[in-house]
């Protein structure tokens, strides 16, 4: 749904309570206590911040972005803002839905899209979908991170408390086994989600991944922080600005998409044909 970057300013709105698992008193208790509280609203609305991503060729670089994600249905709205090597900025509107990944940039790279056409989808779930762009797509959305906490946290360190955005909050670093994650994920029948963790796992010799979480005075995740291996998107870090404000945009009509499969060209990817890169 394409949106204007003032759309997505928003409030910070904080609530109270705990619910959770664990060993209460423990840092992984605290960790999924807020975690869970996190995933129990429906609205979640937060700023983006991707660090040495390799998504875009040089020089194009990312300034930021904004972004809404719906927890109950697994729908997620979001823009990135680009710097362009002319000095100007391209803002690539992005579309996640549980099965299928929407792209939209503008303005559009002359004769890159069909005439009519200003969306541009991929498949992230079905068997030949790209793990790589469903790690990349999930990555920028809150689910993925919150989901791993949740099915496959195995320990938590305090790293002591951090005034972020002028709010005092407990950070702490959370250590995710992907495999369990992983199942997690196919149980819940979250395929895209699925895909996500199992290039992720692919490309951690490990099979964990470290996620850092800073929780709020009122019990919820204030800013989650982490890298997803083997997607490009370098270390993504999420600043939560409110749990409440729903996000009232349209879906973009079928006659104005057109499918990533017939636009591919060898050796560019999604983001490459968007950006002309």
């Amino acid at each position: 749904m394409k949106r204007s970057a003032s759309a997505l300013v928003v409030a910070v709105v904080v609530a109270a309570g705990l619910c959770g698992c664990g060993a209460s008193g423990t840092p992984l208790h605290g960790v999924n206590t807020a975690v869970r509280r996190t995933l129990a609203v429906t609205w979640l609305r937060y700023e983006i911040s991707l660090e040495r991503p390799s998504l875009f060729k040089a020089p194009l670089s990312v300034q930021g972005g904004r972004a809404a994600y719906d927890v109950k249905t697994g729908l997620g709205y979001a823009f990135l803002q680009l710097k362009l090597p002319s000095g100007g900025y391209q803002i690539l509107f992005c579309d996640l839905e549980p099965t299928t990944f929407l792209l939209s940039p503008s303005p559009a790279p002359a004769g890159v899209l069909p005439a009519g056409k200003s969306w541009i989808s991929a498949p992230l779930s079905t068997p030949t979908a790209d793990h790589t762009l469903a790690a990349q797509a999930e990555g920028l959305a809150p689910a993925l991170f919150l989901d791993e906490v949740a099915w496959g946290a195995r320990r938590a360190s305090s790293l002591g408390t951090q005034v972020v955005e002028a709010v005092p909050m407990d950070e702490y670093r959370v250590s995710v086994d992907l495999a369990t994650a992983l199942s997690a994920a196919r149980r819940a029948r979250r395929g895209s989600i699925a895909a996500a963790i199992e290039q992720e796992l692919h490309a951690s010799p490990s099979g964990r991944v470290s996620i850092i979480v800073w929780v709020s005075g009122p019990g919820y995740i204030g800013k989650i922080k982490s890298e997803v291996p083997g997607s490009g998107l370098g270390t993504a870090s999420f600043f939560f600005s409110s749990f409440t404000r729903p996000y009232t945009g349209t879906p973009p009509p079928a006659s104005q998409i057109v499918p990533l499969a017939s636009l591919e060209r060898p050796g560019q990817s999604l983001w490459g044909i968007a950006t002309s890169s």
